[in-house]
Parts: structure tokens; C-alpha cells; sequence
């Protein structure tokens, strides 16, 4: 390891242990532990109870309120847009904006959450994931991670594809070693019941770039070490058609929110604790959220039948929380994510995690922040052009 990244780890290491980001320059207003929990059972997801359950030193630390997550000046939009297709598609909406600024419907929420990326043009950043077993051992996978939004306002690529390509996505992997030099490339689509989500991957074993299966619903993703699916992905991505969706409630949750600490944390300070991250990097605040709960249709598939999702009732609108369970009603996965307000303008979520209760390993997906890699995440100024995102582009990213 060079000297540079030495010193920049042990900068890291030595401002969080004095800032902490938000988490350790003040004081939580309380701390809920398994001692305690049931006090505050009524600000609490059944995952984050079932985690105080399982793990008798988890820990939530909640702190003062602070600002809220701002909807970029171009997102605004004055009216609802109306569910088409089966509530697969959107029509009078404008892509770059939020569609239901009124949320009265379930699927409303998750529409707004699912359309936040093309608030941003493009995406530049390394991906990096944490795959942390029971025992405490580790394994980090990384990738050059590439993502345009062709509907975003000002897109230079708005009008040049298909209308309802929702993103264009393209990774090379870079660790760990058995898929080192692997690509994927995805088109996502909005209306999942017009044209489902296309992916291409190459292999540097034929040199050869194919089409792969279904990466469409419970798919596993391959960075998640089989501990993640595809749809939760984001915290949720994809069709909704194999769900009914209903609004449970509203209340006070105790959600992450203000974590500068956990992008700038190292591998060492995340997985210092096992079975879940080190609770010192989340910081957790009282916040409005709506439930909304998935339930499996008749006729349907689906390795979790059951989700909650818990949604902040900020100007973002974003799923923070989701529980999973299985067909008999056992909550299998707790996930949850951590945001701060970034370069981009709004809230972004900066780690996913996904405690899996049956293995007591979980993994933290979309890793982003100065910790992980020196690479800086850049919004709207690195646009590829769209035979990037084809199949002989992948096989010229590959070389």
C-alpha cells in the first residue's frame, strides 16, 4: 500500500475519531440498545426490533434533527402523474422531476423514490460492496461503475434513445479476484410491461459478451455474496407487478440520516463489529415516515412474498427501511440505508445494508465516500454518449 493512502487512512481515521462526521462531534439525544428497546417499540421497524433481539449489541444512537432532504429546484413538479399499464408505466409526467408531489396511492411512494436518479444526468463512482460473514471476515468487491439517466433535464443523450430507458448502467469489476475484469451492462426501463430490464455481460475468460438471464425480481446480485436481490437494489428497483401494494400507516421512525461518517469511514472501522456495521458510523434521527407494504398476488413468485418499506415524508420521498419476510411471515432481512445531503444536490444514499438474519452476515451494497476509494463521485459531468452503453461498447470498455 503506498504511503498516500496510508496517510489518507490515517487522516480518515483521525477525523472521524475527533468529527466523526455528525456522529461523534455531539451528543445523541438517547441511545436505544437491547437493554431498552421496547421503550421505543413504537419508533421502530420489526427488523430493527428483531436485530435489538438477535444481536445483544446492536445499537441506535439518535440525534437532534437536522435539515431536511431538499428536492432540487428542477425536480419540482405542481401536478400528480397517472399510472398507466397495470401501474407499470407513468404518462403526463415529465422525466428529471417527481412524479406524484401528492402522494395518495401506495405505488405513488415508490414511484417517487424509484425516479429520484434522473434527477442527476450521470453518475461516476466506484462501487464498492462489503461482504461481512458471521464471523467476522470479510471480502470487498469494487468497480469503475458508469450511469447516465437519458430523461434528466439538459441530458445531452434526452431524445437520442428510447423514452422509456430509464437508466443505462455499466460496470467493470475490479474485485475481488474470481470476477476481476467481468463487465455488466443494464437497460433499465421505466414501463417494465413495455420492454423488460436487457443486460449484457462480458467475460474475460471467452472474451465475449452475451446476453444474461433474467435480472429482473428476486435475481441475487453477484456483489451481494447471494445475501441481496436485485429489486431491493437501491432499496427498490424494478417492476411492481408481482405485489399488491397498500398503505399501512404513518408514524415517527428512527431512521439513519446525516451519515458523512459512514462515507468516510475505512473497511476496519465498518466491520470493527460483527453481524452488523459499526454503530458509531450510523446516525439515526426521528423522522415522518409512511408504510407501505408489498404482499405477494396470487399466482406470483417471489423469495420474499412480504416487504415493509418505510419512506421518509421529507421532500425526497425515499425508502430508508424495508423488512423482508418469507411465505410463512418470518422476517428474514432487515435493510436499511444511510444518506447525506452531496455534491449533487440532494439526499443520496451512500451504503445500503441487509442483515441477514438466518446466516448473521450482511452485506453493504453501493458503498459511497472518500473511505472506500479514492475515486470522487461525480454527478452530470461525466457523460459517455449511448454507444457507451452497447454491446460493442462494453467490448471496447473491457480492453
Amino acid at each position: 500500500m503506498s504511503f498516500i493512502k496510508n496517510f489518507k487512512i490515517a487522516l480518515i481515521a483521525v477525523s472521524v475519531f475527533f468529527c466523526g462526521g455528525l456522529v461523534l462531534a455531539e451528543s445523541p439525544n438517547y441511545t436505544v440498545d437491547s437493554s431498552n428497546y421496547m421503550q421505543y417499540a413504537d419508533k421502530l421497524s420489526e427488523g430493527q426490533i428483531k436485530a435489538f433481539e438477535t444481536y445483544s449489541n446492536f445499537r441506535i444512537d439518535v440525534f437532534p434533527s437536522t435539515e431536511e432532504c431538499p428536492l432540487p429546484s428542477h425536480a419540482v413538479s405542481e401536478k400528480n402523474a397517472t399510472m398507466v399499464n397495470g401501474n407499470e408505466g407513468l404518462a403526463d409526467f415529465e422525466l428529471g422531476t417527481m412524479p406524484f408531489p401528492n402522494p395518495t396511492e401506495a405505488q405513488h411512494y415508490i414511484w417517487n423514490h424509484r425516479m429520484t436518479g434522473p434527477y442527476v444526468q450521470s453518475v461516476h463512482r466506484t462501487l464498492t460492496a462489503y461482504i461481512v460473514k458471521n464471523d467476522g471476515s470479510f471480502s470487498v468487491g469494487q468497480g469503475d461503475n458508469y450511469i447516465e439517466f437519458p430523461g434528466a433535464k439538459d441530458s445531452p443523450i434526452k431524445g437520442l434513445v428510447d423514452d422509456n430507458i430509464h437508466a443505462l448502467y455499466m460496470v467493470k469489476n475490479e474485485s475481488p479476484a474470481r470476477i476481476a475484469g467481468t463487465l455488466t451492462m443494464l437497460h433499465d426501463f421505466i414501463d417494465a410491461a413495455v420492454q423488460e430490464r436487457k443486460s449484457w455481460q462480458y467475460s474475460p475468460a471467452t472474451r465475449r459478451v452475451r446476453r444474461a438471464p433474467s435480472v429482473n425480481y428476486d435475481t441475487f446480485l453477484d456483489a451481494s455474496g447471494g445475501l441481496a436481490t436485485i429489486d431491493s437494489y437501491n432499496m427498490f428497483t424494478g417492476a411492481q407487478d408481482r405485489f399488491n401494494w397498500n398503505i399501512v400507516g404513518e408514524r415517527v421512525l428512527l431512521i439513519p440520516h446525516g451519515n458523512t461518517a459512514m462515507a468516510n469511514a475505512t473497511a476496519d472501522m465498518i466491520t470493527s463489529h460483527r453481524n452488523f456495521p459499526n454503530p458509531d458510523l450510523v446516525r439515526y434521527e426521528e423522522k415522518n415516515v409512511v408504510i407501505i407494504e408489498a404482499s405477494l398476488k396470487e399466482g406470483s413468485r417471489h423469495i420474499f412474498p412480504k416487504h415493509l418499506m418505510y419512506i421518509t415524508q421529507d421532500p425526497m420521498g425515499q425508502i430508508m427501511i424495508r423488512d423482508q419476510y418469507d411465505g410463512q411471515g418470518t422476517l428474514l432481512k432487515h435493510q436499511y440505508a444511510t444518506r447525506a445531503v452531496d455534491a449533487s444536490g440532494g439526499c443520496r444514499i451512500n451504503a445500503e445494508i441487509t442483515l441477514d438474519f438466518p446466516t448473521r452476515g450482511y452485506v453493504m451494497n453501493n458503498v459511497l465516500g472518500s473511505g472506500h476509494d479514492d475515486l470522487e463521485v461525480t454527478y452530470n459531468t461525466t457523460n459517455m454518449g449511448i454507444n457507451f452503453y452497447s454491446p460493442d461498447g462494453l467490448r471496447r470498455f473491457a480492453r
